[in-house]
């Protein structure tokens, strides 16, 4: 899971589809408002939250939009997908 909180807006958590050290591609609705809130380009803090004995990157990082995408097939078919790229672990201030 993915936490992400915007200025003026409220908490989301959003479900990982792939995740690497790199970066995260996360589901979103593609009725929601963070889509609104969000663009290609954009930073944003993002906390990693994995389950437990899940290996991967957890924390906190600051990360950068690359893509928003249309997912096409599968159980999230009509969902968005958005590419976010780490560019650094930050401290969880």
């Amino acid at each position: 899971m993915v936490v992400i909180s915007l200025s003026g807006g409220p908490l989301y958590q959003l479900k990982v589809r792939d995740l690497s050290f790199k970066g995260a591609g996360i589901v979103v609705r593609a009725d929601s408002t963070f889509l609104q809130k969000i663009e290609i380009g954009r930073e944003l803090k993002v906390r990693v939250v994995l389950p437990r004995g899940y290996k991967g990157p957890s924390g906190f990082y600051r990360s950068k939009v690359e893509h928003i995408t249309e997912i096409q097939e599968g159980p999230y078919k009509g969902h968005m997908i958005v590419g976010l790229s780490f560019i650094t672990g930050i401290e969880s201030n």
